[in-house]
């Protein structure tokens, strides 16, 4: 990525300005025609280069800026947002008796024997949206609410990668247009999977986790959810209207709008809209989202206004619903699975049952307090629902069915997979093993030890680990140093040279410092920031070790979680084991360098812009040595911003903050001066 500034504001406003038209235009080509002509590196450089420019010129930020999309500071609550015209609900269908009757009701009202031209569009599973765009831009985004009220969630929308925040090809001055966020699928799994590895709670399916996600406060929570939108419709449009409801969503694509057209069909009469019923039917197993039923609606525009609309509801629209998806079964074992970070799951095995037209013989249980909730028991008749994730749900217990046989689901104080002890930190919903050695965790484990944040072994990339474990030549990170040429010669495709550079990086990685060993170890809580901590107020291995829940705690950003974590990990013998071995082996990391004074002590520096005299990082360092905290981000706990040339948003906000600003050269009168005290 380039990392010149331009030589003037106004160029720096006209590059801006290109980079935000080529954001825009690719989002439009990757969201809305599905027809993307760069790679996600490729635009990801782009939208590096934006961010660099409006970091130095905060001027540049508006509201449409592809950089918004990251998420604005959290709000205090939602305001109302007023709908242009009714977001109405639509009235239900759930057998083909009833759609012939929607059809033969739409021929009395209108006085008329001909066949009606319908829109038949799946019935997504997800939220209603109103998006308002003025001259192309959006300027409010709004939940349905009461469908004459909702809550305004603007700077949540901008969040969403499909909503584009500048509309294409001569938009109208003014539009509403209706839409349904939702989760496709596998990325609602994923994101399931990691908050269970991670020992939050899971979400029950798309819909709720995509409710939740739009009504965060905080809009950087929302960044992180993969939300996505189906544009359906419009309640204001300007300019020139449309002939028929297609030709509308045709028009929304073009637009910039994200249109599921290729899952819409217009139908010339309602014998084909039962047709098109059992096919979406048939395809909904297969589909990459949840849908719960069709969408019926007259195609015509001006038959839509003649019709109009009754109370709650429009004459011209019906929604078939699906058949439910949920069956009976007994619930016959409960065994445990250990993720990639240590967090044990209970899964349900199940009496095999067909759901949905798919064999269910396990279900996700969650966590013990899931299972609390439930009041679930091995040997109970259960509910069984498949509501978008891998392994379905249970979400009912019959408890007028037990025979007084069931058996009670207790939480484990072991690990399964490698007898570690567990331990559930406060918060948190499930138990975790802390296991260096732990087998269902092995894996992630030597990753993370020998990556180059931690002890930087070159070379020792994801091919070669897994031909460590699949020959069964490591069952800890303290192998890793046991390791021979010999051994590394049983790899595929590895020759003499390359085997002594990897033994050479192993060597080497010895002496990395305590930080990078304490951050590689993976102890729960603790990243690279607070490894770095750790390691300068014990100095060693053996000191942090012995160290008491007191103790740490008294630390600054070290918290009871923090604590109860790495005492937990020093208390497993499996763990000391490990330990033990790589000190034998040669690994008994100190802390790279003491603080060497206090005069600095309980004051907190950010450093931004060019520097000069000494990079960010060396600058950091100066900070720690006598005592003082190095931050990344500006706050009102901030003390002093050391600020170089080109200083952007952080000078900013300091100066708001009324934080001191120090140049480089203060900086360094500074520390120069807390030196000689005595």
């Amino acid at each position: 990525m380039q990392t010149e500034l331009p030589d003037s504001a106004e160029q720096a406003k006209e590059e801006h300005a290109d980079l935000s038209a080529q954001l825009h235009h690719h989002a439009y080509l990757y969201h809305a025609l599905d027809r993307p002509e760069i790679s996600d590196a490729e635009y990801d450089q782009i939208l590096q280069r934006l961010l660099l420019l409006e970091d130095n010129y905060p001027e540049l930020i508006t509201s449409d800026s592809p950089s918004q999309r990251i998420g604005a500071a959290p709000v205090e609550g939602f305001t109302q947002a007023q709908h242009s015209k009714p977001m109405l609900s639509l009235e239900n269908a759930f057998n083909e008796s009833d759609l012939r009757e929607f059809d033969n009701r739409l021929k009395r009202f209108l006085a008329s024997s001909k066949d009606i031209e319908y829109l038949c569009e799946m019935k997504l599973d997800g939220v209603a949206v109103a998006l308002t765009y003025q001259h192309g831009r959006l300027v409010r985004g709004a939940t349905r609410g009461d469908g004459i009220t909702g809550e305004e969630i603007t700077e949540n929308i901008r969040t969403i990668g499909a909503i584009p925040l500048q509309l294409q090809n001569k938009a109208p001055t003014r539009m509403e247009v209706r839409g349904e966020v939702y989760m496709e699928l596998e990325p609602f799994r994923r994101m399931n999977q990691l908050r269970r590895e991670e020992g939050e709670v899971s979400f029950a399916n798309p819909r709720n986790a995509t409710a939740g996600s739009l009504r965060q406060l905080d809009p950087r929570v929302t960044a992180k959810r993969p939300l996505t939108i189906n544009c359906y419709g419009v309640g204001e449009l300007s300019g020139r209207q449309p002939e028929t409801h297609f030709q509308l969503l045709e028009s929304l694509r073009r637009w910039g709008l994200k249109v599921n057209l290729e899952l819409l069909r217009v139908v010339p009469d309602i014998e084909e809209v039962l047709a098109c019923y059992q096919d979406m039917l048939q395809q909904r197993e297969a589909l990459p989202f949840e849908i719960d039923g069709m969408v019926v609606k007259v195609n015509s525009l001006a038959l839509q206004q003649e019709l109009g609309e009754k109370s709650r509801t429009p004459r011209w629209a019906i929604a078939c619903k699906f058949p439910p998806r949920q069956e009976q079964t007994i619930l016959e074992d409960v065994r445990l699975q250990v993720g990639r970070t240590g967090a044990i799951t209970p899964v349900a095995h199940l009496r095999p049952v067909t759901v949905g037209g798919v064999t269910v013989s396990r279900a996700s249980l969650h966590n013990w307090d899931e299972i609390d909730r439930l009041g679930i028991r091995i040997g109970d008749t259960v509910i069984v629902e498949r509501a978008g994730d891998v392994i379905p749900d249970i979400v009912k217990v019959l408890t007028e069915r037990r025979s007084g046989q069931e058996k009670e689901i207790v939480e484990p104080n072991h690990c399964p997979a490698c007898n570690s002890p567990v331990s559930r930190s406060e918060g948190e919903v499930v138990p975790r093993c802390h296991g260096l050695s732990c087998p269902a965790r092995l894996k992630e484990s030597l990753k993370h030890f020998v990556s180059r944040g931690a002890m930087d072994i070159e070379g020792m990339g994801d091919r070669v680990i897994d031909q460590l474990l699949r020959l069964n030549m490591v069952s800890s990170v303290a192998d890793i140093y046991k390791l021979t040429k010999e051994d590394f010669f049983r790899f595929e495709r590895m020759g003499e040279t390359l085997a002594e550079k990897l033994l050479g990086a192993i060597e080497q990685s010895k002496q990395r410092p305590l930080e990078k060993f304490l951050f590689g170890l993976g102890i729960r809580h603790v990243g690279s920031h607070l490894a770095k901590i750790l390691s300068r107020q014990f100095g060693s291995l053996d000191a942090l070790q012995r160290a008491e829940i007191a103790e740490l705690q008294s630390i600054h950003e070290v918290g009871p979680q923090v604590a109860k974590s790495v005492q937990a990990f020093f208390a497993d013998e499996h763990n000391l084991a490990v330990l033990q071995q790589l000190k034998e082996l040669g690994l008994n990391p100190q802390t790279a360098s003491r603080a060497r004074g206090q005069g600095l002590l309980g004051k907190t520096f950010v450093f931004t812009g060019s520097l000069e005299q000494f990079t960010r990082s060396e600058g950091q360092t100066l900070v720690e040595q006598q005592g003082g905290r190095a931050s990344g981000s500006v706050s009102k706990k901030t003390d002093y911003l050391v600020a170089g040339a080109n200083a952007g948003s952080k000078l900013t906000k300091a100066q708001s903050l009324n934080v001191t600003i120090l140049s480089e050269e203060e900086f360094l009168a500074l520390l120069e001066g807390v030196k000689e005290e005595p």
